[in-house]
């Protein structure tokens, strides 16, 4: 199954954060990153996706400073999910380093295939991803940089990853319901969300916050009607030009 709506490569980015007193609060300069997760859908020849998960941390900051860990984790020119907000915390902490080696970094600073998924739902500044998030049903980490800073700990850095890995789903979550609605087809939330949940099964065990997404009402409506949409994408890459997505009335009668 391969579907013109979704670019071949998409990945998203989720940070952890712990606040920092002495910079103006409320700006990303106040917010400096401790750990990240990258994950990334790759589509096979086939058309399948398989699902690239990686969380990494600044335990070790003289050695692998998180902005190249990042970096390394992205794929260069493909489309990435993340917040403007997040984007200005990692340019400022990647400039802090002195590295100016993150390629990758540094296009997303400029906005070259950046995604914010908030703003794809015309809602302009002051926008609350958070309450987007809810307002969708798409399970998202009440955790605040306080809350991270009391978790912190670099040498068992799993607490934070995990909160950066929380973030990471709920945004790729959220491009999936706003890409679906822009396109007017199921394609981005199925061919996002089905592998993301096999994946995220499968790793469910090691962080159990991931629970609360398994359990939200998006990934039961992709599994419910996954037999359904195999079908109406079966015929579409046959050819067939009548073939259409159900309709409200139709779902509703098949539910």
């Amino acid at each position: 199954m391969k579907s013109p709506s979704m670019p071949p490569v998409l990945q998203a980015v989720g940070l952890a954060c712990v606040p920092l007193a002495d910079m103006p609060p409320g700006t990303a300069l106040a917010r400096k990153p401790v750990a990240a997760a990258v994950i990334t859908l790759v589509a096979r020849n086939d058309g399948h996706r398989d699902v690239v998960i990686k969380t990494m941390s600044d335990a070790r900051p003289f050695e692998w400073p998180l902005p190249a860990l990042i970096d390394d984790a992205l794929v260069a020119g493909a489309p990435t999910v993340i917040t403007e907000a997040d984007c200005d915390v990692l340019s400022v902490e990647t400039a802090s380093r002195r590295f100016f080696v993150e390629p990758a970094l540094a296009a997303l600073a400029n906005w070259e295939e950046m995604i914010d998924p908030v703003r794809m739902f015309g809602v302009g500044d002051g926008y609350d991803e958070a309450a987007l998030s809810r307002r969708l049903d798409i399970p998202v980490a009440t955790v605040t940089d306080d809350d991270v800073a009391r978790c912190w700990d670099a040498n068992a850095p799993q607490a934070a990853e995990s909160i950066a890995l929380a973030n990471a789903v709920s945004r790729l979550t959220l491009w999936a319901h706003g890409a679906a609605f822009q396109r007017a087809a199921p394609d981005p939330m199925f061919e996002t969300l089905l592998p993301l949940r096999e994946r995220l099964m499968e790793i469910e065990p090691t962080y159990p916050e991931l629970k609360a997404v398994l359990a939200s009402r998006p990934y039961h409506w992709v599994a419910s009607f996954a037999g359904l949409y195999r079908d109406y994408r079966a015929r579409c890459d046959a050819g067939d030009t009548d073939a259409r997505w159900v309709t409200f009335e139709d779902g509703t009668s098949y539910v």
